[in-house]
């Protein structure tokens, strides 16, 4: 592959966050999930890439949220260790679940929440699952090991935000990360609720 296919092939959709977040915002969301689980429904449209346009229905169970501590940890081990020692480092934890249509449930790793202006952005990151096929091929797709969600959420629990099923992801300077997207577009999370459960 030339450089030039390669520079087209790459992801497209890169995103900066803040990782860590002010200690009051997750004190909050660690005292929600506590009390009861915080169960998120809403729509999934698939833009382009190898699933077509396509849309589904998605369910996000939050059991509890990545203290602050654990989220400088792991953020130490990105910068230190890369994305292979952070994959090592989530594998280990679950915050819940999060299941696509009628397929099973899929742990999430890490969850933490900052407040927004209507209300709040809880962000989710987990090890993806990886088929058989995808690594007897050893394919690109590899380099891609996490799954990546972001919610933004208003007080009544309306809200919307966006997947990135294969992710990729790099530590940057001040405490930020940066999430690469295997495919063109992200998917776009819609019409979400908040359950009670």
């Amino acid at each position: 592959m030339n450089k030039n296919s390669t520079c087209l092939t790459l992801l497209l959709f890169c995103i900066s966050l803040i990782v860590l977040c002010p200690k009051s915002s997750n004190a909050q969301g660690r005292s929600a999930g506590r009390s009861s689980k915080e169960v998120y429904r809403g729509n999934i449209f698939y833009i382009g890439g190898s699933r077509g346009s396509s849309a589904d229905f998605f369910t996000l169970t939050i059991e509890s949220y990545t203290p602050d501590e654990r989220v400088q940890n792991l953020l130490d081990i990105l910068k230190r260790d890369g994305q292979d020692g952070l994959l090592k480092a989530v594998g280990k934890d679950k915050r819940g679940t999060m299941q696509i249509g009628s397929r099973l449930a899929r742990d999430i790793n890490e969850v933490w929440v900052a407040p927004t202006e209507e209300g709040r952005k809880i962000t989710v990151i987990s090890e993806r699952w990886i088929g058989f096929g995808e690594l007897r091929r050893g394919a690109r797709s590899l380099d891609y090991p996490f799954t990546y969600v972001e919610l933004y959420v208003e007080d009544d629990g309306k809200g919307e935000g966006s997947l990135i099923p294969a992710a990729r992801v790099r530590f940057k300077r001040d405490k930020t990360i940066e999430v690469e997207n295997f495919g063109i577009y992200p998917a776009r999370l819609t019409n979400i609720r908040r359950r009670s459960k």
